[in-house]
């Protein structure tokens, strides 16, 4: 049984819808986080960014697969899945994912880059068709860029920072009802003509909870990139999928793979839109009787190497 099927079941029939109070506390605190991702992005200045603004629609479309790159994003997509292990609803989920590239100042002299990630869900509430949508938990990455090795030498960036998931769901189906935070690592490779390689580690362990059913949460989320380029802006990539690991006794772990495609394209100095689709297979499930089998993901990515914090 799935983590959010074992906390479900274990509640009591009246306790399993929470209290408008904390509902209304939860949209305040997803608004909140919306409103500061829209200053924000409000706020970005023309940068000096020479060597972004001469990119190809080829090296946008590495610098975007790799999680340290200095290139501000705003990414929707969505992730449609056609087909779950034990039930016979169809999920959804809507992600708005932007990432600001913040130069280095006085008391941070290292890049920073800020990834908020706000998704609308629509998650089966049985082993029937019965579906319910809501707002899931708001996530938060803060990586900071490391300047060494040389990456002009090495090819190689890499990156340290934290990872913050706030309870800000709108029902009981989704979320962990816990305020939750850990570290986070990254790295890029690009030594090898046309291939990127690359990967995303972020671990959140709970620390304070927003009910007193909510069930402690501890997990590592592994996601492994590889993106190949064709030219013209075209690439393949496998770089989706998400790993998802759960320390705590017979809780899940899912390994999911993903395969697909996508085109930049590039109309000006300042900016460009990236489009991809790409599919996704559960590989690997332990202690997961209700997780995706198969989905398909639809994004487009407006990129703006010229803009920065």
């Amino acid at each position: 049984m799935s983590y959010r099927a074992q906390r479900i079941a274990n509640r009591p029939l009246e306790l399993q819808e929470r209290a408008p109070v904390k509902k209304a506390t939860h949209l305040i605190l997803c608004c909140s986080a919306a409103l500061f991702i829209l200053l924000a992005s409000c706020s970005l200045s023309l940068g000096q960014q020479t060597t972004l603004v001469n990119l190809t629609e080829e090296g946008l479309a590495e610098k975007e697969y790799d999680p340290t790159a200095a290139l501000t994003q705003f990414k929707i997509q969505d992730i449609y899945t056609p087909s779950e292990y034990g039930t016979n609803a169809q999920p959804n989920t809507l992600q708005l994912r932007p990432l600001l590239a913040v130069r280095p100042q006085l008391f941070t002299p290292l890049e920073q880059l800020i990834r908020p990630s706000i998704q609308v869900v629509t998650v089966p509430r049985n082993k029937g068709a019965t579906t319910t949508t809501a707002l899931d938990d708001f996530q938060l990455l803060d990586l900071f860029v490391m300047p060494w090795p040389n990456e002009k030498e090495t090819r190689f960036r890499w990156g340290v920072g934290g990872y913050f998931v706030f309870p800000t769901s709108t029902s009981q189906y989704t979320g962990h009802g816990a305020w939750q935070m850990g570290p986070a690592w990254a790295f890029g490779y690009r030594g090898i003509p046309r291939l990127q390689i690359a990967g995303l580690f972020q671990q959140a362990t709970s620390f304070a909870y927003s009910s007193s059913h909510s069930v402690p949460v501890s997990s590592l989320q592994i996601q492994p990139m590889l993106s190949y380029q064709l030219g013209r802006g075209w690439y393949l990539k496998s770089s989706d999928a998400t790993w998802t690991i759960n320390w705590r006794h017979k809780t899940s772990t899912q390994m999911p793979l993903s395969a697909g495609f996508g085109k930049v394209w590039k109309f000006g100095k300042g900016y460009a839109i990236d489009t991809s689709f790409s599919c996704e297979w559960m590989v690997y499930r332990q202690f997961s009787s209700q997780t995706e089998q198969f989905a398909l993901r639809f994004q487009m990515n407006l990129l703006l190497p010229k803009l920065e914090l």
